[in-house]
């Protein structure tokens, strides 16, 4: 009855976050990638790529998106139970892992423990039920719930693959086909398998007793056949899906194809190890309220465990709560040592977190042998676990609620109200191209600004999105040239995004040439303004003017309104290295007397990119509005522009200077009526 009690409310966790909160960003990729498969067999998209992140959880997707998606978008249900339809598998998949944990340490539990012991599978699954990873990826249309059970059946099955005897064996064989499910629905579980190797050795050696172990007999060699079988299989299918910067696979020759699937592994794998890193790391995973106490305890139990085989002189039996953590400690190990920092990623934690959950309940167990009431098989023990699990819970509490009602952005929301108000020569541009064509079956444009590189296939010539094959929009000029050449463009974005994958110069123009016409929960649409001017995407007057060694003037467009009177000037800036410090912009306008009847003093863009954020070989375009005096005589005038330190007043020295102060004297100047 206790079991039963914490699958329904960790069904129920998954089942209100998937109705409650808006689609995560990848998870239009994967509702994207199952309607390729309903109408073409296989995850092929719009892009020609072949998406095989998550492929089994693709084909486990389809069908209940076959419910809904051939439907006109404007007869889709509400987004929740619309779209959200994608998300049940993971809700069906992720309840299902609750009691399968459960199950699989009953049976696992060593006699001594008795079979009838409660404690530790009542607090591995409920400490699962209730955690926040597992209610989010429960929750999401996405790879990791499913990629959560199959890592647990495959430890599983590796754990009972230790035994020597054809049964051994039969367990071997099915691990692997386990494992090659996981790989083809989570590649980055391939960190899993030296772990998973070296901990059958070691289960393997400490329970040999008289008999050779399991990888000394002849089948373990058809073993490690099938191991490498499986693994470049796996291999094979990742590098299919053209990885970053990789061409396409129907390029390469086939002697070179060894060094491609190597080439697919070695790329993601970088040794790296430092303290501050590895800190920072478990801190993130373990730090956290909901893990924190929980991991302090069970490193107590650890040690009172193994205090106290050391002072009875036990020999250290192989179990499967030890295996288990065993293959989550070695996991750990790869994860802060082999790949990058960036590549340490929080999802690839989540697949493993049951084993964790085990592992620490099987410590805090021996604790729990301290108390005589529990080492009796009696009501204690479930009262033991489920008590215990209201703590942790009630301790963690904040990082289940927070989990639960931070929105990701409502980006089905935003093109659902953009879609009845387009016009057929409209320009869309947005980052979230998987979703605008689900919902408007159309986008023109792949904005993104910032450490592109992640999200375009460049194989063909022109850079485009991975997932649409839109065309990438990728600097300011580019993005001031849509705004310009169509009569009404909109960008939609999100407040998480936005900062980090657009530079100031994009931001100027948001605020300047565009305006918010919609916000939701952190979702986005700008318009093109009506009143605007359009910025110039070249300059009508090209320069080569140096300034310091950082610094080129390339050249400016210059136009006059006459009311209110004011010179409309746009400087593009091209910095040839990275540059230190934040320079302020001077521009003056002299009379033939060398008088200053007006000028402009900010950093570049309003103090929206300053020079220190510049890229090295980009165009900075940079407009500016001059005020003029209304009693400003007839006749001809002059600019003069540079940069200056705002501290020091020190100008930048102008290279071959003609102006004898270090400034740039724009050719021809203006002519005033």
């Amino acid at each position: 009855m206790t079991i039963l009690t914490l699958i329904l409310i960790g069904f129920a966790l998954r089942l209100f976050y998937l109705t409650r909160s808006h689609p995560f960003f990848d998870e239009y990729t994967t509702v994207l990638a199952a309607r390729q498969i309903l109408s073409r067999g296989w995850p092929v998209l719009p892009s020609g790529l072949f998406y095989e992140h998550g492929l089994l959880a693709s084909y486990l997707i389809a069908p209940f998106t076959a419910l809904y998606i051939f439907q006109p978008v404007d007869q889709w249900q509400t987004a929740h139970w619309g779209l959200m339809l994608s998300r049940w598998p993971s809700l069906l998949v992720g309840g299902l892992t609750i009691p399968l944990v459960y199950a699989i340490i009953r049976r696992e539990q060593r006699p001594a423990a008795g079979r009838g012991s409660q404690f530790v599978p009542l607090l591995a699954a409920g400490l699962f039920a209730l955690s926040p990873e597992g209610m989010v990826w429960g929750g999401r249309a996405r790879m990791y719930a499913l990629a959560t059970l199959l890592v647990w059946l495959t430890v599983w099955l590796a754990w009972r693959g230790t035994a020597p005897g054809p049964a051994g064996t039969r367990f071997r064989r099915l691990a692997l086909l386990a494992l090659l499910a996981t790989l083809l629905t989570q590649f980055g579980a391939l960190l899993a398998v030296p772990a998973l190797v070296a901990g059958m050795v070691a289960a393997g050696w400490l329970a040999r007793g008289d008999r050779r172990p399991w990888f000394l007999h002849p089948a373990a060699l058809l073993d490690a056949a099938g191991l490498a079988v499986v693994t470049a299989a796996a291999v094979l299918v990742k590098r299919l899906g053209q990885p970053l910067g990789a061409a396409p696979l129907t390029a390469t020759q086939g002697d070179e194809l060894g060094t491609e699937l190597w080439n697919t592994i070695a790329y993601q794998t970088a040794l790296h190890f430092t303290w501050p890193d590895t800190v920072k790391f478990l801190a993130r995973e373990f730090g956290v309220p909901h893990h924190y106490w929980l991991t302090l305890l069970a490193l107590a139990g650890l040690a009172v465990g193994l205090t106290a085989a050391v002072l009875a002189r036990q020999k250290i039996r192989p179990t499967f709560p030890l295996f288990a953590g065993l293959v989550f400690g070695l996991t750990i190990l790869e994860l802060v040592t082999l790949l990058e920092p960036f590549r340490r990623n929080p999802r690839y934690v989540v697949m493993f977190l049951p084993l964790f959950y085990t592992a620490a309940a099987a410590a805090i167990s021996a604790l729990g042998r301290l108390t005589p009431l529990l080492r009796r098989q009696s009501l204690a023990q479930p009262v033991a676990a489920v008590g215990l699990l209201i703590v942790l819970v009630t301790l963690g509490r904040d990082d289940l609620r927070v989990a639960a009602v931070t929105p990701e952005p409502a980006y089905e929301q935003a093109f659902a109200w953009l879609r009845p108000r387009l016009g057929p020569d409209d320009a869309i541009l947005t980052m979230n191209t998987p979703a605008a064509g689900l919902y408007l079956d159309r986008v023109d444009g792949f904005a993104v600004q910032q450490d592109a590189d992640q999200f375009l296939l460049t194989g063909s010539g022109a850079a485009v999105d991975r997932w649409l094959g839109v065309p990438w929009v990728g600097s300011a000029a580019d993005f001031a040239a849509v705004l310009n050449n169509r009569p009404t463009a909109w960008f939609i974005i999100d407040t998480i995004r936005l900062p980090v994958y657009f530079r100031g110069d994009w931001l100027a123009l948001v605020r300047t040439q565009m305006e918010q016409v919609w916000a939701s929960d952190n979702a986005l649409i700008f318009r093109t303004r009506d009143d605007r001017t359009p910025t110039p995407t070249r300059p009508d007057h090209p320069l080569d003017a140096r300034l310091g060694d950082t610094i080129r003037l390339e050249g400016y467009t210059l136009t006059r309104s006459p009311s209110p009177p004011a010179l409309h000037l746009t400087l593009f800036w091209r910095p040839t290295a990275s540059i230190d410090t934040d320079y302020t912009k001077f521009i003056h306008l002299r009379n033939a007397d060398g008088v200053t009847v007006a000028q402009h003093d900010s950093q570049p863009l309003g103090g929206l990119y300053p020079t220190s954020r510049w890229q090295a070989g980009e165009t900075v375009i940079d407009p500016v509005v001059i005020p003029l005096p209304p009693d400003l005589p007839p006749g001809q005038y002059r600019i003069f522009t540079g940069l200056y330190r705002l501290d020091t007043l020190e100008r930048l020295p102008v290279t071959n200077d003609t102006s004898g102060e270090n400034a740039v004297i724009l050719p021809g100047g203006v002519n005033l009526p």
